[in-house]
């Protein structure tokens, strides 16, 4: 091809001249190819053919780079539970980003620096607000204005933080929202369903295109959750307690469905340490309802569960608030179905339902 090259005019060297040449009209061309020898014209005609394909493969790829990027909305979501839901409404027409890593508590997140710059290049934001993330709520509010921000929790119906148990203590401190409510509500399927409509309403709204692949996705979804509602109401219905005794007070949604009475070691703060008294009355109301399980959680010590449940005469078993799911639990193929799941089981097997 060099050899070729040297064979041309010098003016004829230039590459982009001679896929210029094809501009040109079809006189000028013959003139161009008269000062070749015969013998080298196929050798140059293969030379400028290929130079074009490889242009011609060049822009293409550019091009569908730049289509495959355009075509999938970039999303960030607070902690998991929303995560999964824009993962399973959104498929392979979104990328999830999410705030909370693995394996952590979503309430005390702090924010990394790059963490923030997904988070100012993402199209829109899920969260729950009210306090229940700080750090992530003040990153939300810092967003430009052609980020969508949806905070799921402006949908739901949520429930009072009031006094537990008759002598204990601490109910209103810590996770508690600024407005007295209580923040996990992704424990009740229910609630779920309807943060998946709005993630849905929202995704279509971003990529009108994809409207029909998002419904049949969310309706897949929520499809999924209610067979979940379904099982808790049954699975709970017949049982031998109906207290539900665990280490913090994060099941209230899931009890309040169930019709079940959640009593909290930790008040709604995990982090904080209950009182002599607390525990004195936590511990005459298991004896009192015959409570044969208390349950501690993935995340938190379990060490105040098991005391407790050795001085009452029960045993201790895990349940998962489903709010910080470890990178090797992921990998697992666990989802908050699959934890739900599991969480049923022992709650069933721990309050001896039929």
């Amino acid at each position: 091809m060099t050899l070729l090259l040297q064979r041309l005019p010098h003016r004829f060297h230039s590459l982009s001249w001679i896929l210029n040449v094809g501009n040109d009209s079809h006189n000028g061309y013959r003139d161009i190819m008269r000062t070749i020898p015969r013998t080298s014209r196929r050798g140059i005609s293969v030379l400028a053919f290929a130079a074009m394909s490889s242009l011609f493969v060049s822009c293409s790829s550019a091009s569908d780079s730049s289509s495959e990027t355009k075509d999938t909305v970039k999303i960030s979501a607070s902690f998991y539970p929303l995560v999964e839901i824009a993962s399973r409404v959104g498929g392979d027409r979104v990328t999830v980003v999410e705030l909370t890593p693995p394996g952590e508590g979503a309430h005390d997140v702090q924010l990394t620096a790059k963490t923030l710059d997904e988070l100012s290049r993402s199209q829109a934001v899920f969260y729950i607000s009210d306090g229940f993330q700080p750090d992530v709520e003040k990153a939300v509010a810092s967003l430009n204005s052609s980020i969508v921000k949806k905070d799921l929790l402006s949908t739901l119906s949520l429930l009072n933080v009031v006094e537990q148990l008759q002598g204990t203590e601490g109910e209103t401190d810590g996770e508690v929202l600024a407005s007295g409510k209580d923040p996990h509500v992704w424990l009740d399927p229910a609630n779920m369903i309807v943060m998946t409509r709005t993630v849905l309403e929202t995704l279509s709204a971003l990529q009108p295109e994809s409207a029909t692949t998002f419904t049949t996705n969310a309706n897949a979804y929520i499809s999924e959750l209610e067979e979940l509602g379904t099982e808790i109401d049954s699975s709970l219905k017949n049982c031998a307690s109906r207290a539900l005794v665990t280490s913090h007070r994060a099941f209230a949604y899931l009890a309040a469905r169930a019709q079940l009475q959640q009593v909290a070691i930790s008040g709604v703060n995990p982090e904080e340490e209950p009182s002599a008294k607390s525990l004195e009355a936590i511990a005459a109301f298991a004896k009192t309802n015959n409570v044969s399980t208390i349950f501690f959680e993935t995340l938190l010590p379990a060490d105040l569960a098991k005391t407790l449940a050795t001085q009452v005469g029960a045993t201790a078993d895990l349940l998962d608030p489903i709010e910080g799911i470890s990178s090797e639990d992921l990998a697992a193929g666990a989802t908050y179905l699959s934890l739900q799941r599991d969480n049923l089981s022992r709650i069933a097997k721990g309050l001896r339902c039929s």
